[in-house]
């Protein structure tokens, strides 16, 4: 009977000390993650781009807020027909611009999968804004690009000026 009580006893402590413990909750999920008004910090540093929209600075991986680009795997089509690989050529005009060097990141919270929201600066220019004027990405997740994606796509820059092109939500969904 002693070790039956002992084992009750050993259970009911058990559950008391777990049962109360708080659980993890998630993030709130807003359009994505993105304030593009509300700035939280700052993270300075040589840029290492990941992708069309991504890069790590200072050991943060940091995605870039209020656009999207390409995928690494998505393809885009010239208008003479030529298929290529659309997310690689944004991933490298990225790289041409600030790899390796100093940015600066005005960060905005973190997105779904815990990535640091920024808006990425180098000499100033807003490179988060230089992506959709050029045409390698679309403003989106919010407004604050919107007027430079016009401007793009009356320019027929970069996507804007291919015979195809996929909006980089679209493809990542795809069937």
């Amino acid at each position: 009977m002693e070790i039956v009580t002992a084992i009750i006893l050993l259970a009911l402590t058990i559950f008391i000390l777990f049962s109360g413990t708080a659980r993890k909750r998630r993030p709130r999920r807003t359009a994505r993650g993105v304030h593009a008004g509300r700035t939280t910090g700052r993270i300075s540093g040589a840029a290492w781009i990941t992708d069309g929209d991504g890069l790590k600075v200072d050991g943060h991986i940091i995605r870039m807020a209020g656009l999207d680009a390409p995928e690494h795997d998505q393809p885009a089509q010239r208008r003479d027909g030529e298929w290529f690989n659309h997310g690689r050529r944004v991933k490298s005009a990225l790289i041409g611009k600030i790899g390796g060097r100093d940015v600066e990141v005005l960060t905005h919270g973190k997105d779904r999968h815990g990535r640091v929201l920024g808006t990425v600066f180098c000499d100033g220019e807003d490179i988060n804004k230089w992506l959709v004027l050029k045409g390698f990405a679309i403003a989106a997740y919010g407004n604050q690009y919107r007027s430079a994606e016009r401007w793009s796509k009356k320019k027929g820059l970069g996507m804007w000026g291919y015979g195809k092109a996929y909006d980089p939500r679209e493809w990542r969904h795809r069937a």
